[in-house]
Formats: C-alpha cells, sequence, structure tokens
C-alpha cells in the first residue's frame, strides 16, 4: 500500500460512527469560524471583484451552487473558487499551523457547492454526512500539509494553494460517495492542480484566492474521478514529478498515512483571534501581555525601539521592509502587526481598514521596528516556527522582553469554545445586529442534525441576505 492509497483508503471507507466526539464538535467550531469569515469576506472589496468576474464566466444556472450573501446561482466549482476566496479574504481563517493550511476554506466550499449539485441532481445530504466528508478532508489536507507545508513555504510556495487540494479532493470525493479507486484518481487529478506562490503576499489580491482554487480543484477532480477520469496514483510519493518531490525536495514513505483514523489532527486546528497571518501573532500576543502590565496602550514618543528575533521561515514570510500600501501587505507584515498592536491594544479588523494602516503614527512606529532572524531558534522544527524574542525599549530607558513559541488560538493555546463563538458573533453584529448573529450561530452550531443539509444551508442564506 503507497502512501497516496492509503489516504484513499482512510477517506473512502471512514464512517460517521468513527468519528469520536470532541472530532465532530471541533468540526462544527470550524464550520462556525470559517462561515463567520466568508459572510464578513463577501462585504469586502477584493471579494466583489471576484464575484463579479467568475459570475460573468458561470452564466446564471437556474440550479447551481450557492455564494456567501448572493442571490445568483454559479457552476458548483465556480461556487467553490468565490466561497474559498471569502473566507481567506481577511487574514482571519482557521490555520492548523504546522501543516501550513487553512483548511476551511479549502475544504467547506466544495462541501456547499456539491451538496446543492446533488441536491439538483435528486440527491439529498444529511447533516452527518457533510460533516463525515468536512473530517475526511480536514484530515487528509492537514496530514498532507504536515508532512511538506514548511519546506515548500520556505521555498516559495502556498501551502494552502498546493497541500490544500489534497483535503480538498478527499472531501469532494467523500460527499459524492465514491469508492477508493475513484477516490483515489481524485486525489492524483487534484494533486497535478496544485499550484500557488507566496510573493503574492506582499499585496496581490490574488493571495486571498488561492484557497479558493483549492476548492475549485477539489470539486473538478471529485466530478472527474466520479466519470472514470483516472489521475495519478502515485501523486504523493513519486519520485520524479511527485508532490513531496516537486514542492518540498523531499519523500514520502510508502508506508506513510498507514494509521490515519487512530488519531486526528482535526484537533488540532486553530482559530484565530487577530485579523493577520498567523506568523504574526506570537509577537501580538507577547505585546497584549505588556500592554497589561505597562497600563498600554501607547503612543509613538514613548518607544524608543522595538527589536524582534525570529526563525529563519517566520522572517522571510512576515519579516520583510514594510512599505506603506494596502491591506494585503499590512497583514502579512510583522512591523505593522506590531506598531498597530502597541498603539491600539488590539488587532482586529478595525486595525486594517485603510485610514488606519495610511495613519501617520502606525507608519512612524513601524521605523522603530528591527527584525532579525536567529539560525538557533530553526532548531525548534516545524511547530516552533513562529518563536520570537521581543525586546521593548522604552523613551526612558526602561526595557521589557518576552520570548513566546507558541500563539493563542495555536493547538498548543486553543482558543475555548465561547471566544470562538464570541468572534463569530462579533462579526456577524457589525453586518446584522446581535440578534441574527445569534440566529446564524445556532443554526450553524446544530448542522449534524437537518435531515437534508440544503436546508441548512439555505437558512444561512436567507438570514444573510437581510439588508445592512
Amino acid at each position: 500500500m503507497t502512501a497516496t492509497k492509503n489516504i484513499a483508503r482512510f477517506s473512502s471507507s471512514l464512517q460517521y460512527d468513527d468519528l469520536p466526539k470532541e472530532v465532530i464538535e471541533h468540526l462544527k467550531l470550524c464550520l462556525l469560524d470559517s462561515l463567520g469569515c466568508g459572510i464578513y469576506g463577501s462585504t469586502l472589496p477584493w471579494s466583489k471583484k471576484v464575484i463579479e468576474a467568475v459570475g460573468e464566466l458561470s452564466g446564471e444556472p437556474s440550479e447551481g451552487s450557492s455564494v456567501f450573501r448572493q442571490t445568483e446561482k454559479y457552476t458548483p466549482d465556480h461556487a467553490a473558487l468565490i466561497n474559498g476566496t471569502l473566507i481567506h479574504s481577511f487574514e482571519f481563517d482557521d490555520l492548523h499551523k504546522s501543516a501550513v493550511i487553512h483548511p476551511g476554506a479549502e475544504v467547506i466550499p466544495v462541501l456547499l457547492g456539491l451538496s446543492e449539485y446533488l441536491k439538483n441532481n435528486g440527491q439529498e445530504v444529511t447533516g452527518e454526512q457533510f460533516i463525515l466528508a468536512l473530517a475526511v478532508g480536514y484530515e487528509v489536507g492537514c496530514r498532507v500539509g504536515m508532512v511538506t507545508g514548511s519546506e515548500q513555504l520556505n521555498k516559495g510556495f502556498h501551502p494552502s494553494a498546493t497541500s490544500g487540494v489534497f483535503g480538498a479532493a478527499a472531501a469532494g470525493a467523500k460527499i459524492l460517495g465514491l469508492n477508493e479507486e475513484q477516490t483515489l484518481h481524485a486525489i492524483g487529478i487534484a494533486g497535478t492542480q496544485a499550484s500557488g506562490l507566496m510573493s503574492a503576499q506582499y499585496e496581490a489580491m490574488a493571495k486571498r484566492m488561492n484557497p479558493g482554487k483549492s476548492a475549485q480543484s477539489g470539486v473538478l477532480s471529485a466530478l472527474l474521478a466520479s466519470k472514470g477520469f483516472t489521475g495519478i496514483t502515485n501523486v504523493l510519493e513519486a519520485e520524479y514529478g511527485g508532490f513531496a518531490s516537486t514542492f518540498a525536495d523531499t519523500t514520502i514513505d510508502e508506508n506513510e498515512f498507514e494509521n490515519l483514523g487512530e488519531s486526528y489532527e482535526i484537533l488540532n486546528v486553530g482559530f484565530k483571534p487577530y485579523s493577520c497571518c498567523g506568523s504574526n501573532h506570537t509577537t501580538i500576543d507577547s505585546i497584549m501581555e505588556i500592554i497589561e502590565e505597562k497600563d498600554g496602550p501607547f503612543k509613538v514618543d514613548q518607544i524608543e525601539k522595538v527589536e524582534i528575533e525570529t526563525t529563519t521561515a517566520t522572517k522571510h514570510h512576515v519579516g520583510w521592509d514594510y512599505k506603506p500600501s494596502g491591506t494585503i501587505g499590512a497583514q502579512m507584515n510583522l512591523a505593522y502587526a506590531t506598531a498597530v498592536s502597541l498603539l491600539d491594544g488590539i488587532c482586529s479588523v478595525e486595525q486594517y481598514e485603510d485610514d488606519r494602516i495610511q495613519s501617520n503614527d502606525v507608519n512612524e512606529l513601524i521605523q522603530k521596528v528591527r527584525i532579525e532572524s536567529n539560525t538557533e531558534f530553526d532548531s525548534f522544527g516545524r511547530d516552533g516556527r513562529h518563536h520570537i524574542k521581543l525586546k521593548l525599549t522604552f523613551s526612558d530607558g526602561s526595557t521589557v522582553n518576552k520570548e513566546k513559541t507558541h500563539a493563542k488560538g495555536s493547538m498548543f493555546h486553543p482558543l475555548k469554545q465561547e471566544e470562538v463563538k464570541g468572534k463569530f458573533t462579533h462579526l456577524m453584529t457589525t453586518l446584522y445586529g446581535k440578534e441574527i448573529a445569534e440566529n446564524l450561530l445556532e443554526g450553524i452550531l446544530s448542522v449534524q442534525t437537518y435531515s437534508d443539509v440544503n436546508h441548512f444551508w439555505n437558512d444561512i442564506q436567507k438570514k444573510q441576505l437581510v439588508k445592512e
């Protein structure tokens, strides 16, 4: 049995009753967090551009698939592309740190789009079937990412757009009811569509779309496999042109993934408390501690300098020299996150609005931030790639030092269930008010009780479409 075949066997054989209760409950939080990000994301300018452009390609199918807060219908793959982009549109969506993927943006849009596709073809999907396929997609994406993610990131690939296709395809195969051989081909088709570059992080709207492309590939791969179209059956482990050998200069043992289902990486998917790149979060956590200890937040003239040491990977990822530009670049930059957090005492959606990004005090303080790599920190491995050492020097000469390896919201310091719910409610309240926000929350967390998941999705859509 090869690594790719192990994934196909796991994906096709897993049953709802096999899932531990804690996995089901965590997946429901993942669904809640992702839908909240997608609904909020639909209001953003770059999201509207994607909706408009893809809508022109999709035409007006009378029985298509739905997109957040839109009345129009789209083809299933186009709906997945848009919804995946919307979920990832503000750097606030869920994250598996070791795999370096955002599984919600890659997997959930596949299932929403294909559930409606099946309904339009006379087949209903239950809430339990939806959760089961969600489990398959999350687990497969995380497992593949754990083997290759950090290496891909260092080479400049975006794992959400590369590793992400495997979870998307596995989820699609599961919701369509494909057998082991068909699932194997779906995974093989998806692997050859993997693509996405990290240089998009500097200011390209295309960064938002990378997980959406994974979702679109997942839909296409599963549907092609269902028709007998074949893929690369050893796509993960092939020595020449295989996924691991090409994207990460590594190899995957044939026995890799043979223990899938004995434990679940799903439980290590974290939720972001800050609306920016996860590589910034250990620094932001440290700043929040300093603010509490020193009666902050602070003014620019109170701070002499900020010195941050971090791993080589994080320096490459977010430690580049910042120049005032737009939201995307600010969210992917550590110096910006450092400055705005020190000044505002918070790092949420408001800190990445254009007026704040262009403000004089933030950009003045950024000039006092210095970020260097410390190769000794690289020995902490993939789970420690966000390690930082921070030294804050105040204008009076006093200093504060912080050192942190794992951020709040990660698998090592997970957000509590009520905190995840609070994040969702905050985002939805800004759009609809508290009553509708609470109704949305209640509906999403009861997804497994639906006999037809399309009723769930329709209920969510109706609540979204009220006027702001």
